[in-house]
């Protein structure tokens, strides 16, 4: 191995770890979403559980995911992990784009396309898969994701290689391009996740409820909401922080904006602590509240909504609190390099 590259990786095994790690963390996701879906919240389910279930999962990932594993590898080069063959460059880096626009374009109608294949199958054959294989399906989303991926990954980190540090063009308005490349991304995402699981979940519960209540139609305890956005804010802000994490050295790296928060770089663990903290006492005061204002039970729609919010929050303080401390660190890395 040459001097230029010992110690270091290239891009195949950054992306072969990459592409695993995401996989390991998504499936997870996978199985414990079928977990919810398919036993917690009722075993009965249809064609369209299914088919719902597969596609909640085929749009985002297929869609987004290879996106933040582009992300995830470019910090490997910032960092100088890696160092890229003549055998893996591409010949032609071409102007540096950012991720969401690399991939985004080709993986929503691939998702659309693998998502219409499985409807036709199920509706078309008239048949409803066990949890267990409706699982595995929709785990296959692994599949054009992996190639999406590997078709950009070289292009890309070839095109940062090339372009150097604090070589971006500043933004116009930092705030703007926060929203635009940070929370919105992660809202589409968290809200087709939440909102078919929201959506399996209340309804669920308003069955049982109006079973023990027959009075009470179309209602969601106000109980068993507290306990879901606790569930909620901790999974979704944690997910953001460290996706946010990549987004921000990306951009600080390229000088598209300057971090000049007071947030300190502590170690992230406490962060997880924090952020477990804050969901934890979200759901105890959502249901204290709801109980001292005499909302036992609040209509479906109204849960729904509640849970956008809680959403949106999670994904708000998550690309909050990552921008400000992976901000912090690279200042911090900057001015130990001066």
């Amino acid at each position: 191995m040459s001097e230029v590259t010992e110690g270091k990786h290239s891009v195949k095994q950054v992306f072969i770890t990459q592409a695993i790690a995401s996989f390991v963390v998504i499936g997870l996701i996978i199985v414990l979403g079928a977990f919810l879906v398919f036993n917690e919240m009722g075993k009965e389910y249809s064609q369209f559980t299914v088919v719902g279930f597969i596609a909640t999962f085929y749009i985002v990932f297929i869609t987004l995911q290879p996106a933040g594993t582009l992300f995830a590898a470019r910090t490997e080069l910032i960092k100088g992990k890696l160092a890229i063959g003549e055998s893996e460059r591409t010949g032609s880096p071409g102007p540096l784009k950012n991720p969401w626009r690399q991939t985004v374009p080709l993986g929503l109608p691939v998702a659309a396309v693998c998502t219409l294949l499985i409807v036709a199958l199920v509706y078309g054959t008239g048949w409803k898969p066990s949890p267990v294989i409706t699982t595995i399906i929709a785990l296959l989303y692994v599949i054009p994701y992996f190639l999406i991926t590997k078709r950009y990954i070289a292009r890309d980190l070839e095109a940062l290689e090339a372009a150097g540090p604090f070589s971006g063009e500043p933004v116009a308005s930092k705030t703007r391009y926060f929203w635009a490349s940070y929370i919105f991304p992660n809202i589409i995402l968290q809200f087709i996740i939440n909102g078919a699981i929201a959506n399996r979940g209340f309804s669920h519960a308003s069955a049982e409820l109006q079973h023990a209540y027959p009075d009470l139609i179309g209602m969601v305890p106000t109980v068993a909401m507290g306990l879901d956005f606790a569930v909620t804010f901790i999974f979704v802000c944690n997910f953001t922080f460290l996706a946010t994490t990549t987004y921000t050295l990306s951009d600080m790296y390229l000088g598209r904006y300057s971090y000049e928060g007071r947030a300190r770089g502590i170690h992230g663990f406490f962060y997880f602590l924090i952020m477990l903290g804050m969901g934890i006492a979200l759901g105890v005061m959502f249901a204290l509240i709801s109980h001292a204002l005499g909302f036992e039970n609040v209509s479906f729609p109204a849960a729904m909504t509640w849970k956008f919010v809680i959403a949106f929050i999670s994904v708000y303080l998550g690309a909050r609190l990552g921008m400000g401390w992976t901000g912090k660190r690279f200042n911090d890395a900057v001015a130990e390099m001066s």
